[in-house]
């Protein structure tokens, strides 16, 4: 079910967004002269328990685009390698011996998704909407095609350019 915009009246919606990625990642948010629209989650058993939030726009202090810190994709891509690169040396190594062994491409699998990381979380920005009463933060899920990393990217400026229309302090980090 698509997330649907209820205007008020004299309300007039700038901006409308809807990415639904694999694994049921959804993104959805919209910006009008009066409020913005964040997605959030029923607590129900139903189809689809998605829905649009509806914050005035004076309950929201600053909308930004924060860059990711590449520190921690290192890190996890750093680990990926050396654990693939252990995991390949522990199951061939009774193959190699001449002893009866059970040989996989997890580990190879482990090591290139390990190489390929950064590359494919490179230029990964969070888009972050600062209320009165918390924050929203929305991290797009890594793609590794780049028409998926684009129209994140895209949706992302759009929302930034909308908020700023609709008169929110915007930050970009």
């Amino acid at each position: 079910m698509p997330f649907i915009v209820d205007p008020q009246p004299g309300e007039e919606v700038y901006l409308l967004r809807e990415f639904r990625g694999s694994h049921a990642h959804v993104f959805a948010m919209a910006v009008s002269n009066q409020a913005v629209y964040l997605p959030a989650q029923k607590l129900t058993l139903g189809k689809d328990p998605w829905y649009f939030k509806r914050i005035p726009l004076s309950d929201v202090k600053e909308v930004g685009l924060v860059k990711q810190k590449a520190f921690y994709i290192y890190i996890l891509a750093v680990i990926m390698i050396v654990s693939g690169a252990l995991l390949a040396y522990l199951m061939m190594a009774p193959v190699l011996r001449g002893q009866p062994g059970k040989v996989s491409g997890w580990p190879l699998a482990m090591i290139v998704g390990g190489v390929l990381l950064p590359f494919i979380a490179r230029g990964r920005r969070t888009l972050v909407v600062k209320m009165s009463k918390g924050k929203y933060k929305w991290k797009p899920q890594l793609a590794v095609d780049k028409k998926s990393r684009e129209t994140c990217l895209k949706i992302q400026d759009d929302m930034l350019q909308a908020c700023i229309r609709a008169g929110i302090r915007s930050v970009e980090r």
